[in-house]
């Protein structure tokens, strides 16, 4: 009867237990029979002693039905209460399996919200970007959306032909992003301006959530001047008033009437506009006005890329011909809005991706060989279970419910690490930096993922130790010695997992540094100026107001007049770009005293308009020459300044000052005054390019940055500098108010963000792997703890043990480096892109990296070995 309690009561029913009865009613039958009973007899004794086989049959099959489910339940319960018995053990296998999923998450959000979420446009697939491609011996000099060299902007012209000539194209648009003095409320603001084409709201296919975008009858030259607003201006500016459309504001002194509000998640996601204006491009602009427009156009239905790139260069061709001057052999090119949106950021976010996979994978790893190495001590425990009649598959879903309650509790964990640290990540990232990154939160597609990630880390850790400890022998439940019988899988398995683990941190140890080089590299550059105790804030100059070259001239010198005159500004200037912001206008020029070249082939350079003092200011020294003074002025011959890489190339081993130079600007010649010494522009990875400089007063632009040095706190003087400008003009908008440190900061914003997860995601990489290494060498100098006090009551040498549990430890931490290292010459290659003055397979970085590891694993490994040596022998002997 023992045998049929001990069955019901376990609910070990299974689809063999008829089979199992009949057998053992026929055991009892035959055992009556020979005792002498008749065979009618014993069967209906031996149905007195079991009970009717129907009924137990019947409540068999009932149980098997609901068993299942009720066994999961009943497994779960039983798992809680072994976790609960092991607090410790719990801890640290949830902590690290948190420590796994959080960054998983974390990344995973972003990528979701950077990478896969669809662009909120219908029929984004068809909506492409349009840049010209200008010919090899031409470098792109303006300022762009895209910093690829591929990526142009596009002329006015040249947009106005390829609208008109090409096919392929449902609709297509020009963009300038121009900011505007926003005045009349308040404060007067600067506020992000989009001017656009009338069709660039029918491309995007998205309404105005009140009133309408502009047409096409109010985008020609000399239209009304009609405003758009963002969702986001018009809340946070006029408080959200429905009553908004057809009020009249002033942006650039100029009234503009409201025609519409657009909804609140409308916006291109590489160039955020507070508002939208038409952009009134006209066929009779000049020729050589410049390249400063992107285009986006919706491809027709039907209609590949492949085929709208032909007809785009076709036509890029055409102009090439009509318009040597401007065009020769430039031509054009196409880009998928969502290729635009993201190819600069897949590369770094798959990469953190792919780190965070390993951090994970070294994690279960880990927990992995903790279950391996507590399922060794639970041994006598489950051949018990065996013994009482478990089956493997039982003990194996008993061990997987506990690595599933593990995996749930390092899952919550998880999501709750990866929430604070999304909002760390979105928090230190400049507007931007990384496109729709403000999007990015824990939605129900993450949370899917971390579900998934839970399941998988569950089987991951669970399923070897599981399938490993239901094969136990119920024999072994009579051996007491029975938790010292694993067997030499066991032992292998966990240390192919600590060699595996040590392979992943080398990989990942690798890349991390050669990022963090990179990013020192980028930032220990020489960039040819100072960034300390500068202010800056940038300005535009409403043209209305000072609509000829020397009113604007005469305003600027007024704004540097007053605020050079403040207490604690040594000297104050103007530059049209800032450096490091990415932008930089770029023009031809030719020799006066050297033949005009063909139309189209003059070199060109970079141009940068600023005021007196700017070099001085920004700490750039002069080579040669003079600065710009208060003597140049709109009525005399334009100075020019150049630099070192100007000269170099285009005047080797000649004197430049007094030469003349006719320029592809608003000016047409000039004279070279001064050489400057060498300073970056655009951002910190560009090498100095050739640069013009021009004179603010002899050549004055509509908009600016200043520029202040001052002793003090750059942040201490910018109300007053703010203040003088407004003595001045007091509708003068102001933005962007921020130290140079800050600016030169922002521009490495997304570099140092990488750089630095991927050390933090490597730190606990081999955190993990030193701490599975630590346990693994713990573990087997405890097991052996009674072969240790014999060889030490023999006479064995301490020094002798410390070196063979260090042994043990090399065992497995140099397999782990050898491929840690092959892998590392494979992967790292693929990160060559994102890296600056550095080679993916520099050997500095191989050689100091796995020293690093071997040093910690040796560590890891004396830990152990110092507590094998302090054995005391009398006590080993007894340690069974």
């Amino acid at each position: 009867m023992n045998w049929m309690k001990q069955l019901f009561s376990r609910r070990q029913l299974n689809e063999d237990l008829s089979e199992e009865i009949r057998e053992h009613l026929e055991e009892k039958v035959e055992e009556l029979v020979a005792g002498g009973m008749s065979r009618e007899d014993a069967a209906a004794a031996a149905r007195r002693e079991f009970g009717n086989v129907t009924r137990i049959e019947e409540r068999g099959r009932q149980v098997w039905e609901w068993s299942a489910i009720d066994n999961f339940f009943i497994d779960i319960r039983y798992g809680l209460r072994v976790l609960r018995k092991s607090p410790g053990f719990t801890a640290v296998a949830v902590l690290t399996l948190a420590l796994g999923i959080g960054p998983n998450t974390a990344i995973f959000s972003l990528i979701n919200s950077v990478l896969l979420q669809p662009l909120p446009f219908p029929q984004s697939d068809r909506i492409v970007m349009l840049w010209e491609r200008p010919p090899e011996e031409v470098a792109t000099r303006t300022a762009s959306l895209g910093s690829r060299r591929e990526q142009n902007p596009v002329s006015p012209l040249n947009f106005l032909d390829w609208r008109d000539r090409t096919s392929s194209f449902q609709g297509m648009a020009a963009m300038a992003s121009f900011p505007m003095g926003l005045s009349g409320f308040g404060e007067p603001r600067e506020v992000d301006t989009l001017r656009v084409s009338a069709s660039f709201f029918q491309i995007l296919g998205v309404g105005a959530l009140m009133g309408r975008p502009f047409n096409a009858n109010e985008d020609v030259p000399n239209g009304p001047n009609v405003v758009v607003l963002s969702y986001r201006l018009w809340k946070g500016q006029f408080g959200g008033d429905r009553e908004v459309v057809g009020r009249t504001i002033r942006l650039l002194d100029e009234p503009y009437t409201i025609i519409g509000v657009m909804p609140e998640k409308f916006d291109l996601p590489f160039n955020h506009a507070e508002l939208w204006v038409p952009i009134h491009i006209a066929r009779s602009a000049s020729p050589d006005e410049g390249r400063y427009l992107n285009v986006i156009a919706k491809l027709k239905p039907g209609v590949p890329i492949r085929q709208a790139q032909a007809e785009l260069a076709s036509v890029a061709k055409q102009i090439s011909h009509e318009r040597p001057f401007t065009n020769r052999d430039w031509s054009a090119g196409i880009v998928p809005l969502y290729e635009q949106t993201t190819g600069e950021v897949s590369t770094a976010l798959l990469l953190l991706f792919g780190a965070v996979t390993f951090v994970l994978l070294i994690a279960t790893g880990n927990v992995a060989n903790l279950l391996l190495m507590r399922g060794t001590q639970r041994h006598h425990e489950i051949a018990v279970r065996a013994a009482l009649g478990a089956s493997r598959v039982r003990i194996a879903s008993q061990l997987l419910a506990e690595s599933l309650l593990l995996s749930v509790g390092g899952g919550l964990l998880g999501i709750a690490l990866a929430i604070m640290g999304l909002q760390a990540i979105v928090g230190s990232l400049p507007a931007l930096a990384l496109p729709r990154v403000e999007d990015a939160h824990v939605d129900a597609r993450v949370l899917a993922f971390s579900i998934a990630l839970t399941l998988i880390t569950t089987f991951l850790f669970g399923l070897v130790p599981a399938v490993s400890f239901s094969r136990a022998d119920p024999r072994d439940a009579l051996e007491e010695s029975s938790k010292r019988t694993t067997g030499r899988g066991s032992r292998r398995m966990r240390a192919l997992l600590v060699v595996a683990e040590v392979a992943l941190s080398l990989v990942l140890l690798v890349g991390a540094s050669l990022l963090a080089r990179s990013f020192l590299n980028e930032t220990r550059v020489d960039r040819g100026f100072r960034v300390d105790h500068i202010l800056t804030m940038r300005m535009f100059f409403a043209p209305a107001r000072y609509n000829n070259v020397a009113k604007r001239a005469r305003y600027v010198d007024q704004i540097l007049d007053r605020v050079r005159s403040l207490p604690g500004v040594e000297a104050a200037s103007s530059a049209h770009f800032l450096p490091m912001v990415g932008e930089v206008s770029g023009s031809c020029f030719d020799r006066l005293d050297q033949p005009e070249p063909p139309a189209g082939t003059e070199p060109g350079a970079d141009f940068l308009i600023v005021s007196p003092q700017y070099f001085h200011v920004m700490g750039i020294p002069f080579v040669k020459g003079r600065d710009f003074n208060v003597q140049d002025t709109t009525l005399t011959e334009p100075g020019i300044v150049v630099n070192q890489a100007f000269a170099n190339k285009f005047f080797p081993g000649e004197d430049l000052i007094g030469k003349r130079l006719g320029l592809c600007w608003n000016v047409r010649h000039g004279e070279i005054i001064g050489i400057t010494a060498n300073s970056r522009q655009t951002d910190l990875t560009t090498a100095p390019k050739p640069t013009i400089f021009l004179d603010q007063a002899q050549t004055p632009m509509y908009f600016g940055a200043l520029v202040v040095r001052t002793p003090l706190q750059p942040d201490t003087i910018a109300i007053s500098v703010q203040d003088a400008i407004h003595a001045v003009d007091p509708d003068q908008a102001i933005s962007h108010v921020e130290s140079l440190e800050d600016v030169v900061s922002e521009s490495v914003a997304r570099p140092r963000m990488e750089s630095a997860l991927l050390l933090i995601f490597a730190g606990v990489a081999l955190m993990l792997a030193a701490i599975g290494l630590y346990g693994v060498l713990s573990y087997s100098v405890t097991q052996r703890t009674r072969e240790i006090g014999i060889r030490m009551a023999l006479g064995a040498d301490s020094s002798q043990l410390l070196k063979d549990v260090i042994r043990d430890g090399l065992r497995l931490i140099l397999p782990g480096i050898v491929l840690g290292l092959a892998a590392s010459l494979a992967l790292t290659r693929l990160i060559g892109s994102l890296l600056f003055n550095i080679e993916p397979t520099d050997p500095l970085t191989l050689a100091a990296v796995s020293g690093i590891l071997l040093f910690i694993g040796l560590f890891a490994s004396w830990l152990p070995a110092r507590r094998a040596m302090r054995v005391d022998p009398m006590i080993a002997l007894r340690y069974e």
